[in-house]
């Protein structure tokens, strides 16, 4: 005798009927039959009284059926217990990020995460870069992810994937046949840019250095999806990062031209605390951002 078992006398008693059960339980009715004959033989009792085209309980199968509920209602208050055990082992991740390494890189490891614990959370919550960059972090934040590494003795940051730097032009643009997009034709083209601190603008101009003369910024914004708003209204370009891009390539409303003689890197960063005790659920969304799986783990 099992929970199945149970189940399906159960199931067999409400529904009155061999087909629907069968159906419910996903078996056949003549294995329906034998289960039910095979209880009996072992209880040494007759459960059901049968008629032409129905059945009803003996005295004997109503006190089976008011045991086998309640049997089913502690089993199913038993998994429902451990599951929340198992929950507050697992825990969650809190995740604090900006908005454009949000939006455009964390999805896809997000995917990952909730193919294995799908019944978990996983927070993310956005700063600005003032409140990042001075340090004025959220303390429920489990793991942080940005384009740059928080210099704290207090957290451990580290490289774990790479964008980069393409040149962004609207569908009517001059440059969207082009194979590569030079540097130099910046000194004659407006900018559609990122505002003056902006890490990513940062980053553009120290890397560029001195080899061309200071870019032109027609408009500025803090966020990607008004830069891409303002290359179709303007058309003008954009030096923007490659992930930003790939969903807007799908509605052919931009096109990327890779830039010529230089590549530039976009590091992104997972930061943790060394003190921050690591769940089962924070271990596997860290061994999924560095690319490898520490464990298998099915709900």
């Amino acid at each position: 005798m099992n929970i199945k078992t149970l189940k399906i006398f159960s199931d067999l008693v409400e529904n009155a009927n061999f087909s629907k059960t069968a159906k419910q339980n996903m078996v056949s009715q003549s294995a329906i039959s034998q289960k039910i004959r095979l209880l009996e033989e072992r209880l040494n009792v007759h459960l059901l009284e049968k008629k032409k085209k129905s059945f009803q309980l003996t005295e004997e199968g109503a006190v089976f059926y008011r045991h086998a509920k309640l049997i089913l209602s502690e089993y199913d208050t038993m998994l429902e217990n451990l599951q929340n055990y198992d929950a507050k082992t697992l825990g969650g991740v809190n995740l604090l990020t900006n908005y454009w390494v949000g939006l455009y890189i964390i999805p896809h490891y997000v995917r990952e995460y909730f193919k294995t614990f799908k019944n978990f959370a996983l927070d993310i919550h956005y700063s600005d870069y003032n409140s990042l960059q001075s340090g004025n972090l959220d303390p429920k934040s489990d793991l942080i992810i940005l384009e740059f590494p928080l210099h704290n003795t207090e957290l451990i940051s580290e490289l774990f994937a790479k964008d980069e730097f393409v040149m962004v032009c609207s569908a009517q643009s001059e440059f969207k046949d082009q194979q590569t997009f030079s540097l130099n034709d910046l000194e004659s083209k407006s900018l559609i840019g990122f505002s003056r601190n902006h890490p990513l603008r940062v980053l553009f101009e120290q890397s560029i250095g001195k080899s061309i003369g200071r870019p032109h910024y027609l408009l500025e914004f803090n966020q990607i999806e008004l830069i891409k708003q303002a290359i179709e209204m303007h058309n003008s370009i954009a030096i923007l990062p490659k992930s930003s891009i790939r969903s807007s390539l799908e509605g052919h409303n931009f096109h990327v031209v890779p830039l010529k003689d230089i590549q530039i890197s976009i590091p992104i960063y997972l930061t943790y605390r060394k003190t921050r005790k690591i769940n089962r659920a924070m271990e596997h969304f860290i061994s999924i951002l560095r690319g490898r799986a520490l464990f298998e783990y099915n709900n």
